[in-house]
């Protein structure tokens, strides 16, 4: 009996020493990175260069885009 806890104790000290890390826990810094990286900023910013008059003038073009189509050309993706 003594010999079974005993195996018993030592492989769960065994499977349980996989689980250690080896450096500080960062607690998430990481993934909070990730999620900054990906957040867009509330307002938009000035020295990008995004104005009334460009946002108006590409929204139109959108549209228009759609109103008058461009033709497609002969050069298929699976080629002739």
């Amino acid at each position: 009996m003594k010999t079974i806890l005993c195996a018993s104790l030592l492989a769960t000290l065994t499977i349980l020493a996989g689980c250690a890390t080896e450096g500080p826990a960062t607690n998430g810094d990481s993934v909070r990175a990730m999620i900054a990286s990906q957040a867009m900023p509330p307002l938009p910013r000035v020295e990008r260069g995004s104005d009334a008059r460009a946002a108006v003038s590409a929204y139109a073009n959108y549209q228009n885009s759609y109103a008058t189509p461009t033709a497609q050309g002969d050069g298929g993706a699976f080629g002739k």
